[in-house]
């Protein structure tokens, strides 16, 4: 059972943004109130999260971030504003998530938690006792609902490019590894570009409502720690956030003992070697299994797709 299908909902803005973009997406509310701080961090959040939301014609509100009781009169009044409606407690400040509970249990309503589960997205519902004590209700999987686009408003807003496959002599390792993967998941685009050009991506991938950003390396960057080092700055809070995975494409083996390869470990890099590229200058099947299995095992298997064979 769809809790959310077609009522209000009442989302808590913070830095991460997919947990209130997922939901509101997947549930189909028949309107968005979007509750932010006057702090950049939370404003520009709520701003790019009404721009994905445009066809429903989210409003913005504010809240206070850290008075847990000016937050909670201002969530009482939106319930009673918009009876009825559902309360992601999943952003914000945790001021705000005490203030939405407390409000949620004073005003009947029904909140709930976004979380992640290996490849899945998942929806935890609260309810509460007789005594007012919250409980764990239904669990929900959130299906298939938004593409890399999707993602990339909602944290950035407009401020982005894409300009494909680099140009350089590596571009065209980056071109087979996008072109092995592309009939595996369910979308991959190339040369993201954020408008500072204070950060670039090799290739965004998304499987699902699963998003991985990867830097492929050959020749003698496969040898250092450049790959790492840009996805530890586009992976980081101020760009792609936690929410997505990141990935490091090498056309060669690290020793495994390599400074290199334990410091990709320590960062959380899902590390793929592809020696056999480096040796033939294309990627076998047996690679490509390797590459796709690599990606499924991260991000899931699309329901669209077949695994790779």
């Amino acid at each position: 059972m769809k809790n959310g299908n077609g009522r209000p909902m009442i989302v808590l803005a913070g830095e991460q943004a997919a947990p209130n973009l997922l939901p509101a997406r997947y549930f189909r509310p028949s309107r968005v109130i979007i509750a932010h701080t006057a702090a950049p961090k939370s404003k520009r959040p709520a701003e790019n999260l009404a721009i994905c939301l445009a066809q429903i014609k989210p409003e913005l509100r504010l809240i206070a971030g850290f008075d847990p009781g000016d937050a909670l009169r201002t969530m009482v009044g939106l319930l009673a504003e918009f009876p009825g409606a559902v309360v992601n407690v999943t952003g914000g400040t945790k001021p705000m998530f005490l203030a939405a509970l407390l409000a949620a249990r004073e005003k009947q309503a029904h909140p709930f938690y976004v979380r992640t589960d290996g490849a899945r997205t998942l929806v935890d519902w609260y309810c509460f006792d007789g005594e007012g004590r919250p409980v764990l209700g239904e669990t929900e999987v959130i299906e298939d609902t938004i593409t890399i686009d999707d993602y990339l408003t909602v944290y950035f807003g407009t401020n982005y490019q894409f300009t494909g496959p680099c140009t350089t002599p590596g571009g065209v390792f980056e071109e087979a590894v996008m072109a092995a993967l592309e009939p595996e998941v369910s979308e991959i685009k190339a040369g993201w570009k954020h408008e500072s050009g204070a950060v670039d991506v090799d290739l965004i991938v998304r499987c699902g409502n699963q998003i991985a950003i990867v830097e492929v390396k050959s020749g003698n960057r496969a040898r250092t720690t450049e790959g790492i080092k840009q996805l530890v700055v586009a992976g980081g809070q101020r760009f792609f956030g936690t929410y997505a995975r990141r990935v490091l494409v090498v056309d060669r083996t690290w020793p495994q003992r390599s400074n290199n390869r334990a410091l990709a470990e320590a960062l959380n890099i899902t590390l793929i070697e592809l020696p056999g590229y480096g040796a033939t200058g294309s990627i076998e099947d047996e690679e490509r299994r390797v590459l796709v299995g690599e990606i499924h095992r991260i991000l899931g298997t699309p329901a669209a797709k077949g695994s790779c064979s």
